[in-house]
C-alpha cells in the first residue's frame, strides 16, 4: 500500500504543483528559457520552498533568482520523497533529467546541480546510475555543487543507530528501540552516505559500524563544488570538531575520508568551509551565493 503522505517525485513550479515535461508544456512555462538550467534539489524532510528560506533577509532574493538574473540560469526545483533510499531517488533522478533535457525548448548549453544536505548526495548518485546506464545527460552538467552534504554520513543517525543497537540488548528498552529503529530508509543512508544501490541491498542495515559503500562514478566534465558550514569561527574549536554545522562535520562535507577510494575528488578553490553558520543558513546565504556565483559564472 503507498502511503497517503508519500509525495510524488517530480520538478516543481513556483506554488508547489507538478510540471509537465513534455515540450509544449516547458515551452509555455518557461517562454524565455535559456540553455543554461540550475537544477535545485532539497534536504532532508523538506521541498522546494526551503530554497526561499531567509530571503526576507536577502531584499527577496533566492540562488535561483539570482542565478537567473545575473547568469542567466533558467531555475527548476525537484521534489522528492526523503524517506526513500538515496539510491532510489537518483534513479528516479537520472530518468526525469534525461526527460528534461530531451524536450528542453531550446538547445542546452550547460546545467548545474545544486543539492543541498541530501540533496546533494541523490545528485551524486544519479550521476553515477546515469554513467552506468549510459544515459546522455552526464555530458550536459558542468557543474555540481553540494551545500552541506554529508558525503561520509552524519553523527546524529550514527548515534541514533549506536543508541537503538544498544537498547535493543536489554528487554525493558527493547520495544521503544523497535520503534525508533523504524526510521526512514533515507535516513538510515546518511549514517554513511550509501549512493549506490549495492550498499544496502542484501546487507543488514542495522549492523554496527557496517559501511558497506562502494566507489561512485562521476561526471567526466563537471566541476565539483562543495560549501559547508561550521558553527564556530576555527576548525579547530571543540564546537566545530563534534557538531560541525550542528548536523554535519567538517570532513564529511568536504569528502574527505582514510579511504582514498571513497574520498571525493572535489580539487583545490572548488569548495570552502564557511564560519560562524549552522546546516540549514547554507540554503540562503549571501556569502554562499558569492562562490556559487564565481563558480557557475
Amino acid at each position: 500500500m503507498v502511503n497517503g503522505l508519500a509525495t510524488t517525485f517530480g520538478f516543481r513550479d513556483r506554488q508547489g504543483c507538478l510540471r509537465s515535461l513534455t515540450r509544449a508544456a516547458l515551452a509555455a512555462e518557461h517562454p524565455d528559457a535559456s540553455g543554461d538550467i540550475a537544477v535545485f534539489l532539497h534536504g532532508l524532510c523538506c521541498d522546494e520552498h526551503i530554497w526561499s528560506t531567509y530571503a526576507d533577509q536577502n531584499g527577496g532574493d533566492t540562488y535561483a533568482s539570482k542565478l537567473q538574473r545575473e547568469h542567466g540560469y533558467t531555475p527548476m526545483f525537484l521534489r522528492y520523497n526523503s524517506g526513500r533510499h538515496i539510491s532510489e531517488n537518483g534513479e528516479d533522478f537520472a530518468a526525469t533529467l534525461e526527460t528534461l533535457l530531451a524536450n528542453w525548448p531550446v538547445k542546452v548549453r550547460r546545467v548545474a546541480l545544486i543539492g543541498h544536505s541530501m540533496g546533494g548526495l541523490i545528485a551524486r548518485s544519479t550521476a553515477h546510475q546515469a554513467l552506468e546506464s549510459g544515459l546522455l545527460w552526464p555530458d550536459k552538467i558542468t557543474h555540481l555543487a553540494c551545500l552541506g552534504s554529508p558525503h561520509h554520513g552524519a553523527p546524529l543517525e550514527r548515534f541514533g543507530h549506536l543508541a537503538t543497537s544498544l537498547m535493543a540488548k536489554l528487554d525493558i528498552t527493547r520495544p521503544l528501540a523497535t520503534a525508533i529503529n523504524g526510521r526512514s530508509a533515507g535516513i538510515k543512508d546518511l549514517r554513511h552516505g550509501s549512493l549506490r544501490h549495492d550498499d544496502w541491498r542484501d546487507h543488514d542495515p542495522d549492523l554496527i559500524g557496517h559501511d558497506t559503500r562502494l566507489p561512485v562514478l562521476r561526471l567526466p566534465k563537471a566541476r565539483l563544488h562543495f560549501i559547508g558550514a561550521m558553527l564556530d569561527d576555527s576548525p579547530l574549536h571543540p564546537r566545530t570538531r563534534w557538531i560541525g554545522d550542528g548536523l554535519v562535520l567538517a570532513d564529511s562535507a568536504s569528502g574527505q575520508h582514510r579511504n582514498e577510494a571513497l574520498k571525493v575528488p572535489f580539487v583545490d578553490g572548488d569548495g570552502l568551509m564557511l564560519p560562524g553558520l549552522h546546516h540549514l543558513r547554507l540554503v540562503n546565504h549571501p556569502e554562499v551565493y558569492r562562490h556559487l556565483s564565481r563558480w557557475l559564472g
